[in-house]
């Protein structure tokens, strides 16, 4: 099961408002979100997001507006994987599903992750491969990311954690220190666009655990 909203929903409550100005919003994201979600091009999605970040006020609500954005980032990522990394069976690709990191005498414990690779094991997922995607990181963000790649490891060190963000807002030292707890880190923006790099460490992470 995927994330339950997505940025699909966000997209048809503006297009279904009263105001005429949300629904003008909500037609001009529904034709960006269908260009990107085809092509898979880093500046298409960004100009969807852009898009957003330009009409905050007309979004409304923090809360609408950041997890707008937020679920759009992981979809992207998820898709973007979905399309360029083939996952093995028994491993799936999963977004927004959780995640064991824990168990103990039949007791087991999961946390939510962006998007995964693993497999589905009573109702978790048992991870290889698990990304955090920001679309701006800050260090109240990237503390919280390590927290959870670290809580994972303690309980399977083995599995890849990947941090992936669009915009940075933290002292590039700290990011540099954060990397020591990480197994990458990504920036996802037109202007710095690793996404190769990216792709290719996530499929060399699977190589690794087939042979």
């Amino acid at each position: 099961m995927t994330r339950k909203k997505k940025a699909v929903d966000y997209i048809n409550e503006l297009c279904s408002s009263e105001l005429l100005e949300k629904r003008r919003l909500g037609k001009k994201l529904e034709k960006q979100y269908a260009k990107w979600t085809e092509s898979l091009s880093l500046k298409d999605f960004s100009a969807f997001i852009e898009t957003i970040k330009k009409n905050k006020a007309e979004i409304g609500v923090a809360q609408f507006f950041g997890k707008f954005r937020a679920y759009a980032f992981e979809e992207y990522v998820y898709r973007l994987l979905r399309a360029k990394v083939h996952v093995k069976k028994p491993l799936q690709l999963f977004w927004g599903e959780k995640c064991r990191v824990w168990g103990e005498n039949g007791t087991y414990y999961s946390m939510e992750f962006d998007v995964s690779i693993g497999r589905k094991v009573n109702g978790s997922v048992e991870p290889v491969v698990v990304v955090d995607a920001k679309v701006e990181l800050d260090a109240a963000r990237l503390k919280t990311a390590l927290a959870s790649f670290a809580i994972l490891k303690k309980w399977n060190s083995k599995v890849k954690c990947f941090l992936v963000y669009a915009t940075r807002e933290i002292d590039s030292l700290l990011l540099e220190i954060a990397k020591n707890w990480m197994d990458g880190t990504f920036q996802l923006d037109f202007k710095n666009d690793e996404t190769k790099a990216f792709i290719r460490r996530v499929k060399k992470s699977l190589s690794f655990h087939h042979t």
